[in-house]
């Protein structure tokens, strides 16, 4: 395999890779930010529980309540991971297929000895190489976007910086448009 091939298969093993990890990063902070939410949930329902008076209700009956909800959070805690755990594992499948997919394509293209065949593969290389350049610099910042989004919703102290807003231009007002009177009359 030329440098070229190689290089150009790498780059898009690497975008592979990079997109594939980004996607568990953002399946990790979605679980990490529902877990969150779950145990908000069950302490603000114990705390409303607990702290309130309420009429024909003992505290018997509040400890199954809190008890019961306890349950159902630990029910929907349980299937988040295995469902998430599921969209993982199907996401290293296909980024693992998808990367053998490459390699092969890479590997037959290197076997080939005619001088035509040679010429159009480099050719096309070298016309594809600056995008995958750009693709795998695009790769790279959506890994570390994903990363950043992760410990913003995972809560850690790292959140706390400042985010760059990006502020969109207002739209134009478009005045109403006026039919002159024959326009009228043919309508």
């Amino acid at each position: 395999m030329t440098t070229t091939q190689a290089s150009f298969s790498s780059a898009a093993i690497h975008v592979i890779g990079q997109y594939n990890d980004a996607g568990k990063t953002l399946v990790g902070a979605y679980r990490a930010g529902v877990h969150r939410l779950l145990g908000g949930a069950a302490s603000r329902y114990s705390e409303f529980l607990g702290s309130r008076q309420i009429p024909l209700v003992s505290e018997q009956v509040k400890a199954n309540l809190i008890g019961a909800q306890e349950k159902i959070n630990s029910f929907l805690a349980n299937r988040l991971d295995i469902d998430t755990g599921r969209i993982v594992s199907v996401m290293d499948r296909v980024a693992a297929g998808t990367t053998s997919g490459i390699e092969t394509v890479a590997d037959r293209v290197a076997r080939v000895e005619s001088p035509v065949v040679s010429s159009v593969v480099k050719t096309l290389n070298a016309l594809n190489q600056p995008i995958a350049n750009v693709s795998v610099q695009i790769a790279d910042k959506v890994a570390a976007g994903a990363k950043q989004i992760e410990v913003r919703v995972s809560g850690t102290e790292e959140a706390n910086k400042p985010v760059r807003s990006v502020k969109a231009k207002a739209a134009a007002a478009k005045k109403p448009v006026r039919r002159s009177t024959a326009a009228r009359k043919a309508a």
